[in-house]
Parts: structure tokens; C-alpha cells; sequence
């Protein structure tokens, strides 16, 4: 008897004690879980919206350290160089002082207005004889207008070809005008240099190089 009543005093003594247990289990996972969660969650990133931006100092950039004037130091004036070479075939670069480039614009301009006048008097004359040509001699007539066909084709090539060397003859005497002031330009003549140089097989080889 004594034995069952120690066994029913245990069990009543131990129902709480369980309980009691069971409450603080439950509680230290809600705690544990809610630690993890706070680990786990990024921390709130705060983003600068301003960006930095250093005080540069622009002084020196404004300041002259030179104050030549270089414009009064040109071989001429660019303008007039352009005038002078449309008018005159290498008149702006002997201005220019590139008497070499005066020379090739002088040879190209008067070749190919030398050949525009010379294939337009050619095209004029067969024009000419396919006019006069009989109406019933077709074979006549048919040559002297391939043959003024073929004239006026080369008249009108060599026209554009003159046309386009005066352009650039122009422009060219424009640009060495506006550069011949300037301090890091030469002395403005053309030069042509020779230098040999040792080749990559062991021997050697020549360039030729002209600077304009």
C-alpha cells in the first residue's frame, strides 16, 4: 500500500514539473527561431544619392604662357592662298613655300586642261563631219559619231579630273597657310629623307619617306 501511495505522490509531483519543462522548451525555439530570423534578415543598405565631386582648379588652363601672335608669323593669307590656287595652278603653294607640291600641281592642271581643250577640239571637229556627212552615207556618218562620242567622253573625264586637282590644290594651300604659323610646324619646305634600316632576315633594306 505504502508503495502505491509513492508511486500516485510521484506522478502528481511530476506532472508539473513537465508541463513547466515543456513551457520553457517552447519558448527558448520561439527566442531561438526569432534570433535566426534577425541573423538571416540583410541589414538595410543606406545609399549616398550625392555624388563627390572634387574642386578642380581650371586656373592654369586659362593662364597665356605664350602670347605671341602667331597669325603674324604666316607665309600668307590663307584666304588669298585659296584664291591663288584656283586661279593660278600651284601659285598658293609657292606661296606656301612647298615649292615640290607646286611643282605636282602645276604638272596634273596643266595636263588635264591640256587635254580638255585638246579632245574638246576633237569632239567638236567630228561633230562637225557627222553634220556634214551626206544623210545616205551611214557609214560615215555613223563612224564620225563614234568617234566624237569617244572625244567628248574624254573631254568630260579629264574636265572632272581638272576640277578635282583644283579642288584640292585649293584646300591644300588653305591648310598649309593656317599651319605655316604655327610653332611645332617645320620650316616649310618639303623634305625628302633616306634612311636604311636592318631588315628582320639579317640584311637590310632603304626607306624613302617625304614629309609635306
Amino acid at each position: 500500500m505504502k508503495i502505491v501511495l509513492k508511486i500516485i505522490i510521484l506522478m502528481l509531483l511530476a506532472v508539473p514539473v513537465t508541463a513547466q519543462e515543456d513551457t520553457v522548451r517552447v519558448d527558448s525555439l520561439a527566442l531561438d527561431s526569432a534570433a535566426v530570423d534577425t541573423a538571416v534578415a540583410p541589414a538595410p543598405v543606406r545609399v549616398d544619392s550625392v555624388l563627390f565631386v572634387p574642386n578642380l582648379d581650371y586656373s592654369p588652363g586659362k593662364r597665356v604662357e605664350n602670347p605671341v601672335d602667331f597669325e603674324k608669323h604666316l607665309t600668307q593669307n590663307p584666304t588669298a592662298a585659296l584664291f591663288k590656287s584656283m586661279l593660278v595652278p600651284g601659285l598658293g603653294q609657292i606661296g606656301n613655300r612647298r615649292y615640290i607640291k607646286a611643282g605636282f600641281f602645276i604638272a596634273m592642271e596643266t595636263w588635264f586642261i591640256a587635254s580638255v581643250i585638246h579632245f574638246g577640239k576633237q569632239a567638236h571637229f567630228y561633230r562637225q563631219e557627222y553634220e556634214a556627212a551626206d544623210e545616205d552615207d551611214l557609214i560615215a556618218r555613223q563612224y564620225n559619231y563614234t568617234l566624237y562620242e569617244d572625244r567628248r567622253d574624254n573631254r568630260n573625264k579629264f574636265t572632272w579630273f581638272a576640277g578635282i586637282t583644283i579642288f584640292f590644290s585649293m584646300f591644300d594651300a588653305y591648310v598649309d597657310a593656317h599651319l605655316s604659323g604655327s610653332p611645332y610646324n617645320d620650316s616649310g619646305k618639303d623634305r625628302l629623307n633616306l634612311e636604311v634600316q636592318p631588315d628582320v632576315k639579317g640584311g637590310a633594306r632603304a626607306v624613302v619617306s617625304f614629309s609635306f
